[in-house]
């Protein structure tokens, strides 16, 4: 518990002094500049507000200030201090020549810029662990399964630019043409360019390809857990669960270690784990603990049919085709079907032609599939999500409440307390909406017969096995020349991705509520302490080119809006009126403090 501590506070230690130093070179590159053309700088300040301690040498107070969001250099006969009769001494800003003082206000942003060129390549050479940027698993219906990307495929770049990390995937593709992105893949050991066509994710506003992320296939196991008192050790090299191997084809798919890992945990059962240890292939029984979450609300234990299609590709996807997209399969045959891969498995041993039963635009019909539509569907280029919106024909939780009571797979539920359903989620809506409720009174038919059933909710429980794969990282260690080749490109790729960010949110292609403020940069900077010294320099030099370049927008109060003021003093041939540009700073002012605002809100909502 000790170390846990010392170590969560020398990150965040870690993660102040990074920032800090962010902004000491900032306003280290105006202060330089400012005395190399004989400015007298009478503060130089990290942080806002009150004056916590620091010394005074020359004309200048070193100080750290109380608010530590960001820094500032107090120059003499800044505009504010200046009146437009007032002729300015030597010494002060004002009286030196518009392309020193250009000169000066772009220095900060400079000095940023040239740090991010110089932390790069450090931590290239220290190597700077990421998140593979290999796909683990596709996501069903989404631009990479519809372009045929497999698990094990790695990205090697996005519209010619190198990705480091799956997360370097995520923003490239997040600002690429939606219409016209491509892809390097390397799969196998050879490379060739795959084109996608985007589709915004269901969370949020911006741009998905639809990959997963790989796992490793070591277990960590919990300490005291039920894995760990079964006999299992993080390192075991996992093998298979139950009669589910990795490597073997199941359900139409080659098994990953996410799938067997997922697909035997699903049922909350006890479980048969082989692992490989020291060149041994063991096994270990492990039964879970079942827990149920403080929060958990009463729930019945009602799972919607995963039965309707949201994806076709390849032969399944022509006009022709038997099947299209949003029908609702309910029998395969005369076999009833509750998930896709229930509906795998029937077409699987069945005869052909096979016969469905479809609901189509809310009309049930019968659908006959040949041998190439129904392989089509075995081989998974036809993908099955959640009936939200159909009459609520349910499969049931193994451990809920309708389960208990003996409602059967495949009921179909008329109300709930006398109150009629018409489909699933006005099931759910109902059941959310009425959570203080546990006592239901359930009218189901089947088979066209109605039954009605009394029902206690429950909050369902969840089984803790107390083990898990971690995500697979690759770290890039590389020679001097390496790393100085791989910090220029990021630095490079770092500007570019910053300046079409910004533009893309000015065009709403982007949406603001992906804008992170400082409870966010502080979060992430964290968890990089934590995660290694090499990625902390990483994210700080990524950091440090999103500051450079912001500070160079044309919005008073920032640097940038201050070199836009010389350029229009130097076309108009004298300075700019003093009220003109104290009213221009506090609109600035109050633009970045209503941003300020609305990020750390959004950050507040992100992290609660």
């Amino acid at each position: 518990m000790l170390a846990t501590l010392v170590e969560s506070a020398g990150s965040v230690v870690l993660a102040v002094l990074g920032i800090s130093f962010l902004i000491f070179m900032h306003e280290l590159g105006h202060f330089l500049v400012a005395r190399l053309f004989g400015v007298r700088v009478e503060v130089f300040s990290i942080g806002f507000g009150p004056r916590l301690f620091g010394g005074r040498r020359g004309d200048t107070d070193y100080r750290i200030s109380a608010v530590p969001l960001g820094g500032y250099v107090k120059m003499a006969g800044e505009y504010s201090e200046q009146s437009d009769d007032r002729q300015p001494e030597p010494d002060e800003l004002s009286a030196k020549p518009i392309w020193q003082r250009f000169m000066i206000f772009a220095a900060g942003p400079v000095a940023n810029l040239v740090l991010a060129f110089v932390l790069f390549p450090i931590a290239f050479g220290n190597g700077v662990p990421f998140l593979a940027p290999l796909v683990g698993d596709v996501v069903p219906g989404g631009p990479a399964w519809k372009a045929g990307l497999q698990p094990g495929d790695e990205f090697v770049s996005i519209n010619g630019n190198h990705v480091y990390g799956l997360s370097d995937v995520s923003l490239e593709v997040a600002l690429s043409d939606p219409n016209d992105t491509r892809a390097v893949i390397r799969r196998a050991g050879h490379e060739f360019e795959q084109r996608f066509e985007l589709e915004r994710s269901a969370d949020d506003s911006r741009y998905d390809i639809g990959v997963l992320p790989a796992v490793e296939d070591a277990l960590h196991v919990e300490d005291t857990g039920p894995a760990y008192q079964a006999g299992l050790r993080t390192g075991d090299r996992l093998l298979a669960v139950g009669e589910l191997a990795i490597g073997a084809w199941h359900d139409g798919k080659t098994l990953t270690a996410q799938d067997v890992l997922g697909l035997g945990i699903a049922d909350g059962a006890g479980i048969e784990v082989r692992v490989e240890r020291e060149g041994r292939t063991v096994s270990f029984p492990v039964a879970p603990e079942l827990h149920t979450p403080a929060d958990a609300t009463p729930q019945l234990g009602a799972l919607a049919l995963q039965t309707r299609t949201c994806g076709l590709r390849g032969k399944a996807a022509v006009p022709e085709a038997a099947l299209q997209l949003g029908d609702v399969i309910l029998q395969v045959g005369d076999r009833p079907v509750f998930s896709g891969s229930d509906i795998r498995t029937a077409l699987a041993g069945a005869a052909t032609p096979v016969t469905l039963l479809v609901r189509r635009d809310g009309n049930l019909r019968h659908v006959p599939l040949d041998a190439d539509m129904m392989a089509a569907v075995i081989q998974r280029d036809v993908v099955f999500d959640a009936d939200l919106q159909g009459p609520p024909i349910v499969r049931m939780h193994p451990a809920g409440a309708l389960r208990e009571a003996g409602v059967p797979d495949g009921a179909l539920l008329l109300s709930l307390n006398d109150m009629p359903l018409e489909s699933f989620a006005a099931l759910h809506t109902f059941v959310n909406e009425h959570r203080e409720q546990v006592d239901y009174d359930v009218r189901y038919a089947v088979e066209g017969v109605e039954h009605t059933v009394s029902v206690r909710a429950r909050p369902t429980p969840v089984p803790d096995y107390g083990l898990w794969l971690e995500l697979r990282q690759v770290v890039y260690d590389v020679s001097l020349a390496g790393a100085i080749g791989a910090g220029v490109d990021a630095s490079v790729n770092a500007l570019r991705n910053t300046g079409m960010t910004l533009a893309k949110l000015f065009t709403g292609e982007v949406g603001t509520e992906n804008l992170g403020g400082p409870l966010a940069i502080s979060k992430i900077t964290y968890e990089s302490a934590q995660w290694d010294f090499a990625k902390l320099l990483f994210f700080l030099a990524l950091l440090s080119v999103n500051l450079g370049f912001i500070n160079l927008l044309p919005v008073p109060v920032l640097d940038g809006g201050q070199m836009v003021f010389l350029l229009c003093e130097k076309v108009k041939g004298s300075r700019l009126s003093e009220r003109f540009l104290q009213n221009a700073q506090m609109a600035g002012f109050v633009a970045i403090l209503a941003l300020m605002v609305y990020v750390t809100f959004n950050d507040i909502l992100r992290f609660t």
